[in-house]
């Protein structure tokens, strides 16, 4: 009997060891379960892009910007002097067409974009004499993927000088110079671009000299082809990206 009592006591003592553990367990498995919790990531496919890394991958991440524009350019050209009027001083007159080497630059604001306006300064020299064409450039630019397409228009100031086209004495001429273009311009880095382009400018003067002793004058109205190559160089407020 006393063996039996015994036999009782630790069982009962057993069990109640085995259901203090069970509880002690079940009390800590939401805690741990709640603290495993904040540990647990977003979905990768939901992390926000890097807005940089995607603009450098799309066609219109090269693009001109900035607000100070350098240019540099020079190609070759032709000039008819009197292709819409000739010349009527005397014997002076049908002036030939010459063909030269162009060259001249730019300086001027693309107000943070690609809408150039600037001063512009340009040469030509030819077998008798040299054209010069000075004044306001506006270069209008439409941006499409790589590349742009480039539009200019010139208003200034246009003089032969160093000799003239018809052989006058004491020559002296001065005028307008009204230039239309179009061209591609494609950046290179954020800071420079190349550009080409194809331009037509009509130049009218007033040509003025001795003929017999007797000074004369008589308008002179031509035109003028030339092929532009050249480099610009953009500053002040480009991208950082």
């Amino acid at each position: 009997m006393k063996h039996l009592m015994f036999m009782m006591g630790t069982l009962l003592l057993f069990s109640a060891s085995a259901s203090a553990q069970d509880e002690a367990g079940a009390a800590t498995e939401p805690a741990a379960a709640s603290e495993s919790a904040p540990a647990e990531t977003a979905p990768a496919d939901q992390a926000p892009a890097d807005p940089p890394e995607e603009e450098k991958r799309s066609p219109y991440y090269k693009k001109v910007q900035g607000w100070l524009w350098l240019e540099g350019f020079a190609g070759p050209s032709s000039y008819d002097p009197d292709r819409f009027g000739t010349l009527s001083l005397g014997s002076a007159t049908n002036a030939p067409k010459r063909t030269g080497p162009a060259y001249g630059f730019a300086v001027g604001t693309g107000f943070g974009g690609g809408f150039f306006l600037g001063w512009y300064y340009r040469q030509a020299n030819y077998t008798d004499y040299k054209l010069m064409r000075t004044g306001v450039e506006f270069q209008p630019t439409i941006r499409i993927p790589y590349v742009h397409i480039l539009l200019r228009i010139d208003i200034g100031f246009a003089q032969i000088f160093g000799g003239n086209p018809y052989g006058l004495t004491n020559a002296a001429n001065g005028g307008v110079d009204t230039t239309f273009g179009v061209g591609l311009r494609i950046p290179i880095v954020r800071w420079m671009s190349f550009l080409a382009s194809l331009d037509w400018s009509y130049i009218g003067l007033s040509m003025r000299g001795d003929i017999g002793g007797t000074r004369q004058e008589s308008w002179i109205n031509g035109q003028q082809l030339s092929g532009t190559f050249g480099l610009t160089f953009h500053f002040i407020g480009v991208r950082k990206n």
